[in-house]
């Protein structure tokens, strides 16, 4: 099933707005095993919506339309959808009843200019908006379907989940067109990750990924209507080759797997130079307990340990780097890194996931110094 996805505004087109909607709309549907194949953003120009359309409905099955459904003149969707498909704007009335009802129950008087939202192009369906005034509404092209809705990103949110999700549920079947397996990596650059991977070709209908988020790189399995033996046997060959620096699969975010390992278990947390990035990390853990000071040492001789329970301590930056150091039950095992990165947030970010990689080591019962390709080791404690 192909999709596209119109942005439309020219809030949009100027960067005064950043669009959001496209985004979580794309990743949505991929999680429903549908990927986006053209997104574009057009401005408040009735010609550039109409052939923005015309095109993409000549391409996709599904065309999701965002925007422009308002009252104010700018608001141009509805009528470029209209003279795109030759269904002349009508009248609704019984959306412009539920417009009239909804200002009714606060007491207020519709403004006239709102009655423009109930015009709609002629045999569209519609898809109610239950918190907003403007309506979304379905439009058939030959081989697509277009789905149009509001910009405002509640509003949007709602709507794509309970009125378009059930839909292409439907148009779809049970075909699965997209098969998507995340995997995150920490310790090897992308271009060191794309050598080992890419030197040979994937099976038919597989895709491999690459998305660099400060300090993971998260690798993406597609399979494009590929075989479940397909999939299966490259899922293998990666997770083979990158096993060293694997750090989590699946949707949920590293840190928050690794804090799952700890069972409830508490932690304590020393930070110096990662300035708080550690804490942010594991903010949310219940049985948490965090310091700062930039008087921690610059040492792993001389960094605080601790004879019970889990602790995680990243000192400040000395000649030899920055030292980090694991104490669990009384074993103490560290390592002094040097982080060479022109961003401090992101050397604050490293620092902060190098130490709880060492956690998540230490509770997978692995050599808790990990075989870094990316971080200069200078020191050791084990």
């Amino acid at each position: 099933m192909r999709i596209e996805i119109i942005s439309t505004g020219d809030e949009i087109v100027t960067g005064l707005v950043v669009d959001t909607n496209a985004a979580w709309l794309s990743a949505l549907l991929l999680e429903q095993g549908w990927q986006v194949r053209r997104r574009i953003t057009v401005g408040d120009n009735l010609n550039d919506l109409k052939a923005a359309l015309q095109e993409s409905a000549r391409r996709a099955e599904v065309v999701l339309v965002c925007g422009g459904l308002g009252p104010t003149a700018d608001d141009l969707t509805a009528q470029a959808a209209a003279e795109a498909f030759d269904k002349p704007l009508a009248l609704f009335p019984d959306w412009l009843a539920t417009i009239e009802a909804r200002y009714a129950s606060r007491g207020r008087i519709m403004p006239a200019s709102n009655a423009k939202q109930a015009w709609l192009p002629q045999e569209s369906e519609t898809l109610d908006n239950p918190v907003g005034t403007a309506c979304g509404f379905v439009v058939q092209s030959g081989q697509s379907q277009l789905f149009f809705t509001p910009g405002v990103p509640f509003e949007f949110k709602q709507m794509v989940r309970e009125q378009i999700l059930p839909r292409l549920k439907t148009l779809a079947g049970t075909r699965i067109d997209t098969e998507l397996r995340r995997f995150y990596t920490f310790g090897i650059s992308e271009s060191a990750l794309s050598d080992l991977l890419d030197a040979a070709p994937w099976p038919t209908g597989i895709e491999l990924g690459y998305r660099s988020s400060m300090p993971l790189i998260e690798l993406k399995l597609i399979g494009h209507g590929a075989s479940a033996a397909d999939i299966a046997s490259a899922e293998y060959r990666l997770l083979d080759t990158i096993h060293p620096w694997l750090v989590g699969s699946g949707d949920s975010e590293p840190a928050q797997q690794i804090l799952a390992l700890l069972q409830g278990k508490p932690l304590t947390l020393l930070e110096g130079e990662s300035g708080g990035a550690l804490l942010a990390l594991c903010q949310g853990y219940p049985r948490l307990e965090a310091h700062f000071s930039t008087q921690l040492a610059d040492k792993l001789t001389q960094l605080p340990t601790a004879d019970i329970g889990l602790q995680l301590a990243i000192g400040r930056e000395g000649a030899e780097g920055v030292p980090l150091q694991l104490s669990a039950d009384g074993i103490h095992i560290g390592q002094t890194v040097k982080v060479s990165h022109p961003d401090p947030e992101s050397r604050r970010k490293i620092l902060a996931f190098a130490a709880l990689d060492m956690l998540r080591r230490h509770l997978l019962g692995e050599p808790v110094l990990g075989d870094y390709l990316t971080l200069a080791r200078a020191a050791l404690r084990d």
